[in-house]
């Protein structure tokens, strides 16, 4: 059950994230900001730990059913792994476009995803902490079928993968076979765009024709805004995750009517009581006027978070490769540092100075947390080193 082919994919995202920095700076389109792709990993990290933590709770329910209740045991071959994959991208269209279409699903299982109003592979990263529950219930009906976990959890983790490589401009349009039946970055442009007639289409994960056949294809003409109705504004990944939840809240307790409540929650965004005005539809987008969020401290600070992130990201990855190693107080103790660390960093990119004294807190956690977990001379010289930049920095920096 321990195997992810997402988590082992890792090196491979960072890999094709430097081969499009690398295309910005030869072809200087600018794709990416610094702390907005921090922001859209820094999701990423608490996404995939929180999946270390209750993913299990997903997993455990798949596996349930297909012990207890499935109908079949399908056989594993190259025919049954073709059917699956094709059949889990059929139910992932279906829980991708009820993640858009209900109003609860698109605020605790997807918004974060669309957040940034960039696009580039970093966004791909950019995912919910809360989701992986929710979509677990619309692939059930493969545990009945008797597909089972284990090639369900290969199978869906490739047809994630797959999706990683559209989340870019670098590629305009691909061959019109090929964008005639796969998902493609043309698409799935489309599909985060805020545009009115971009909204709620393409839903798709591989292929393109399930959109197609149902109605939500949209080409792309224009280029896309990207982003949300209401921006986030802020580069905190947990108030990311939380704020869409707290405003829907919001809405759902000064909605009248019990009907009316549970409408806010099943019907889609933007529906509200024709006393309240109706349903809101998505605003136009003025390119010429729209400003991006992009608050930012100054460059050393930025500098120093940069080296700071880079060291929390490689603490991430060793503990997403070895977590089966740990005990749960440990994985407990590193999980709440490395969230703990995501914050704070995100906290110090929207310039609270105030701020920096629990930066300081953090990085004497830091060397304690890699004595603990890693008693060797190298980790504890690491962690020595950390504290050293620290106080380096604090010196430089005004």
């Amino acid at each position: 059950m321990d195997f992810n082919p997402v988590i082992l994919s890792i090196p491979l995202y960072f890999l094709l994230i430097g081969f499009e920095l690398i295309h910005q700076a030869v072809t200087k389109v600018k794709t990416y900001r610094t702390n907005d792709a921090i922001t859209n990993i820094s999701c990423g990290i608490t996404s995939q730990i929180t999946n270390a933590l209750w993913g299990v709770l997903s997993v455990g329910m798949y596996q349930y059913i297909y012990q207890y209740w499935s109908v079949a045991e399908i056989p594993v071959n190259w025919w049954t792994n073709i059917t699956l994959f094709i059949l889990i991208d059929f139910f992932y269209y279906w829980f991708h476009r009820a993640s858009h279409e209900i109003n609860f699903l698109w605020n605790t299982a997807h918004v974060v995803h669309h957040q940034s109003e960039d696009y580039n592979l970093s966004v791909a990263l950019r995912q919910t902490s809360f989701g992986g529950v929710f979509s677990m219930l619309f692939y059930l009906p493969l545990a009945f079928m008797g597909f089972n976990t284990l090639s369900f959890l290969a199978i869906k983790g490739l047809n994630l993968i797959y999706q990683f490589w559209i989340h870019t401009e670098a590629i305009k349009k691909l061959p019109g076979w090929f964008e005639a039946i796969f998902n493609t970055p043309s698409h799935h442009r489309v599909h985060h765009g805020r545009n009115p007639k971009y909204i709620d289409r393409n839903h798709a994960g591989t292929l393109i024709i399930w959109d197609k056949l149902f109605g939500t294809f949209q080409p792309e003409e224009e280029k896309p805004t990207y982003g949300v109705t209401k921006p986030t504004n802020t580069w905190n990944p947990v108030w990311a995750n939380i704020l869409p939840v707290v405003d829907m809240s919001k809405q759902v307790i000064s909605t009248p009517g019990f009907m009316n409540k549970m409408k806010v929650l099943f019907y889609k965004p933007g529906w509200r009581p024709e006393e309240l005005g109706g349903y809101q539809a998505a605003p136009d987008v003025n390119p010429s006027t729209y400003v991006k969020y992009d608050i930012h401290p100054q460059t050393g600070m930025i500098r120093y978070l940069l080296g700071q992130f880079i060291m929390v990201l490689i603490i991430t990855s060793l503990f997403l490769f070895t977590q089966a190693n740990y005990e749960l107080p440990q994985k407990l103790l590193l999980a709440g540092f490395i969230i703990w660390s995501v914050v704070q960093l995100g906290l110090l990119l929207e310039n609270r100075k105030s701020w920096i004294l629990a930066e300081f807190v953090r990085i004497l956690v830091t060397s304690v947390t890699i004595s603990y977990l890693y008693p060797g001379e190298i980790e504890v010289g690491f962690a020595g080193f950390n504290l050293l930049i620290f106080g380096y920095w604090l010196f430089r920096v005004k």
